[in-house]
Order: C-alpha cells, then structure tokens, then sequence
C-alpha cells in the first residue's frame, strides 16, 4: 500500500469518531442547512435565501454539492457533508503537495511534511467543520500546482508557440485549459478570495523572477474561459434574481467587503498575529526553516520560489483586505508548511531546528504530566461546567506524552523528520481518544436536544418561539421545523408586551452589562432580565439558553 494511502487512511480513521458524532453548530452550520433546505423547497438553482433574506455572501458550487448529497441520501448528514466536502479536498491537498516535492523528500521527510499540514490547526479545523473554505483551498492549490508545472515546461511552451507536436505541448496545452477552470472554481467555491488568490500569486510570482510574458500563463485563453464560466454563472443568477441579487453577489459581498468590510472587520496585524496559532504547533519550526533558507540562498528553485512567494503574497493580501477571518488564510498554509519542508533536508541535523521540535515534544509532555492533576489545576466551578468525559484528562492526553518521550527518542538517534511524523501522530491518537466523548461535548457545541424539547413542548401547549439577543436564533429553525414550528425575532418592542411562548436567549447577556454591544437593540437585556424574573430556565450549547413562558406565570 502506497505511503500517501497509509496517511490518508490512518487520518481518517482517527477522525471519524469525531465527524461521525458531533452536532451542527448554530453559527454557520445550521445557517447552511436552511439555506439548502430553502433552495430545495423553492427551486432555486443559482440564488439563496435565508429566511427570505437574500444570501448572496457565498457562491453556489458547495450548497449544490450538499443539495445533491440530500437528495441522494433523503437527509442530512454532517458526516458526508465533512467528510466529502471537508476531508477529501483535504486529501487532494495533501496529495498534490506531496506529488509535487516527492522527488526533493525522501519517503521519511514526505511523511513529515504531510503530517505537518495535516496537523497544523488552522487547517485540520478546516476540515472537520462544514465550509467552503476547504474546498477553495482545494481549487487554489490546483490552480498553483498547474501554473508551476506550466512555468517549469518551458520546451512545452516553446513547442506549442511552435504548434510542434510533442509529449511536451500536449501537457502545457492541457495545463492552459485546466488553470482557468480551476481558478473558476475557486470563485465558484468561495468567491473573490479564489480569483485573487492564485492570479496575484502568479503575477507577483512572474514579476519576481523577472519573466514579464505575462501573457503565456494568463493570456486571452485564459481570461476567455474564465469570463464564459463566469459569464454563464452570472446569467444564471440574473434570470433567477434579477439585478439586484447579481449586484450583490458581484460588486457588494466583493468590492465593498474588501474596501470597507460591514463584516469581520479586524486591524491589519490580524494576520500577522494569528499566524502563530492558525500553523500551531509548526508555526515556530516554519518561520526557522525558512529563515535559514533564504539566509543560504536555497529558496531560489520554481517550486520553492512560487510557495515562499504565493504563501507571502497571500498572508499579505489579506493583510491589506478590510474584510479578515482566520479561516481565510487557509491557502497560504499548505505552501508554508512545505516550503519549509523543502528546507528539512538541508537543516535536519541543525541544532535550532531539532531544538524547536524538541520544545514541541517537551510542551506535549509536560501538558500530559499536568493532566494527571486536572483537579488541583483546574477550579471546581469550571470543573462542573465541563462535560463528562470517558476517561480521565490524563488517559486522553497519554499520546502526548508517550509521542513527545518517542520524539526525543528521535532526536537523539538524529531522525528529525520521523519525530515531526510522531508528534503529528501523537495530536491525531489524542484528537480521536478526546472526540470518543463526543456524545456529552456536543452540549457545549450544539443545540440539537434542548431545540427539539422546548420545541415539543411548544408544539403540545401550543405555544410561540422567539428568539432575542443574538443573531444565531434563525439558524435554529432547522429543528424547530421538525415539530411543524418556526421561530421569531423578539425585538425591544415586542419584549414590552410579552406574555407567553418560548423565548430562546444567550444567558450572558442576562447577567452581564451588555449595554455597549453593537449586536444587540439597546433596552433588550433588562426586558429580557424582566421577563426572567420569575422564571426557570434551561441551558443549551454556545451560552443559549430557553425559558417557558406562561400567561398564568405571568399574571402572578
């Protein structure tokens, strides 16, 4: 069985009880699902809605694929929807990296290098939770490894400007086709952030290694079929939802989100910052390899070149972008992870670099020796809060230790590389131990048992759901609807003159001056503190709470 299979299987294996158990999250998730659900209900093919609302944020090639899977299997399933949409454009990632550096790697450094992206925080979130962004990454990756192979075949561009018949013009003639439909794909995936992305890199790319023919990689064919892909997609949209759903999707969620984002709007270290923790734990390790090898002058190759320069150049564009979100610098890790793999090689054996997977090793002993004291460490109010676990905090974060202790073993018999496969495997064993428990976690995570009891409830009193003091509360209806009811916002007004129904709520906000938040109507949380007063309440997952609201109750 090939390397790269063994990889694959052994992730997914000790992922799946967590993608098989967890719930949907009431911030995106179950957003995603009503939209889905709307769109099958209506028709709707090219357009989105969320309750009524227009939902132009994100293109439709992920809510077809989650239509189709519906379809196809009668319902929803976050185990598909993650695995298929999540996982496995995470193993075509991994695949075309490793396919792109096996003949720089030795099969231990390859290893090292897969086991490094797939480890890295920012990209194994990205994997298990239902979004686009994966799949993005997927198409951007693709369209870089195309444009590499198209600049290293320079006989393949001089026979087919030639119009020589040979083996290369055949493959630089297909990667010219392939390249602007996976750049398109990337739009149709995310949106802007997939155009720009792999353009800005190639240009940028050219620009620095002095190759102004800029036009042979991204010249009339290319703009050609991207503008008829994008042109057929945008016809759509227009016959569908008319001007100003298209000048929405078009102009308002790109031009206007990038100048002067009116969502996730954050300061321009944001990046810089939260670079630290998105390629946690190699972050470190990255930055040292790659200053070493631009110091020895080693990152001047195509490949080495064009990951330094596409990891940069993305990290800064979206620097300069108004609109930031961590997962958004999820392309850029791939290509710092192996750039800096492509330095392993030369630097294995150097005593900074084993030094600082060293620490990585020590962190992970030390965290599994304190695990052993969690009562002492952590206090007993937060130690009651948290959900019951299978095992002890130490039998879960065992493989910590024992992977830290067998990475040293490593280091002292000068393997680096095989103690990077090691610590990488160690997070993997404790991810699938921590996710066994998943059943009582998901309390913390989702909303699944506490929607359908009040919902049940409500139905058999008949009673109204509302929601106030957080934005989420929509999302929720995706329960609700199982019962035959549907939720309402429950604004200041409103909270005047309530009498009964269910009221769904964030429990911060009852007992906490939220007076200065910008998402929240001003006068909502002493209504709501009112309303409360003599009531009971149950806690949900994400801080939601609900309370049972009765016209007798009320009158006393």
């Amino acid at each position: 069985m090939r390397r790269r299979t063994v990889i694959f299987l052994f992730v997914f294996a000790m992922l799946f009880p967590l993608l098989w158990m967890r719930e949907y999250t009431p911030s995106n998730e179950l957003r995603y699902l009503n939209i889905i659900d709307d769109a099958i209900a209506n028709g709707n093919f090219f357009t989105f809605y969320d309750h009524g609302e227009p939902y132009a944020d994100k293109p439709p090639l992920y809510f077809w694929c989650a239509m189709a899977l519906k379809k196809i299997f009668g319902d929803h399933s976050l185990f598909l929807l993650c695995t298929i949409l999540g996982v496995i454009p995470a193993f075509v990632i991994g695949w075309v990296m490793d396919r792109w550096t096996e003949n720089k790697l030795n099969s231990s450094e390859s290893t090292a290098a897969l086991m490094m992206m797939f480890s890295s925080v920012l990209f194994l979130t990205a994997a298990i939770v239902m979004r686009m962004d994966m799949l993005m990454c997927m198409f951007i990756i693709l369209a870089l490894y195309t444009f590499g192979k198209m600049y290293a075949n320079k006989a393949g561009a001089r026979d087919a400007k030639m119009k020589v018949r040979s083996h290369e013009a055949r493959r630089f003639k297909t990667d010219r086709i392939l390249l602007p439909i996976y750049v398109f794909l990337a739009i149709f995936s995310k949106g802007a952030v997939g155009f720009l992305a792999p353009v800005v890199c190639i240009i940028v790319f050219l620009l620095s290694d002095r190759e102004l023919r800029i036009g042979r990689y991204l010249g009339w064919r290319f703009w050609g079929i991207l503008i008829i892909l994008c042109g057929l997609w945008w016809t759509g949209v227009y016959l569908e939802g008319g001007k100003a759903y298209l000048n929405n999707l078009v102009f308002h969620q790109t031009i206007d989100r990038g100048v002067n984002s009116f969502r996730h709007k954050e300061p321009f270290w944001f990046y810089l910052a939260g670079f630290w923790w998105m390629t946690a734990v190699w972050s470190v390790l990255i930055v040292v390899l790659l200053i070493k090898g631009w110091r020895k002058r080693l990152l001047g190759g195509i490949r080495i070149h064009l990951m330094v320069v596409s990891a940069l150049t993305i990290l800064v564009m979206l620097t300069i972008v108004s609109s930031k979100l961590a997962v958004y610098l999820l392309p850029a890790v791939p290509m710092f992870v192996y750039a800096a793999a492509l330095m392993l090689p030369y630097f294995k054996d150097d005593r900074l670099v084993k030094g600082v997977v060293a620490a990585v090793a020590w962190i992970f002993i030390a965290i599994g020796i304190a695990s052993i004291f969690t009562r002492l460490i952590i206090p007993a109010k937060l130690s009651s809060e948290l959900p019951e676990l299978w095992a002890p905090f130490w039998v879960i974060l065992l493989p910590l230790t024992l992977g830290g202790l067998l990475a040293l073993k490593f280091l002292r018999d000068k393997s680096t590389s095989i103690a990077i496969s090691v610590i990488s495997a160690a997070i993997f064993v404790t991810l699938f131990l921590g996710s066994l428990s998943m059943p009582k976690v998901n309390k913390m995570i989702g909303v699944k048992d506490g929607c359908l009891e009040a919902s049940a409830i409500a139905a058999k009193e008949n009673l109204p759901l509302y929601f106030c003091c957080f934005r989420a509360g929509n999302n929720m209806d995706y329960y609700f609807r199982q019962n035959g009811l549907e939720v309402q916002k429950l604004d200041t007004l409103q909270m005047k003159d309530f009498t009964e129904g269910v009221i769904f709520f964030k429990e911060k906000w009852i007992v906490k001056d939220v007076s200065k938040r910008k998402d929240m109507e001003a006068g909502e949380s002493p209504y709501l503190k009112k309303i409360l007063e003599d009531s009971e309440y149950t806690k949900l997952g994400n801080d939601i709470c609900y309370a049972i609201i009765r016209k007798k109750q009320q009158s006393q």
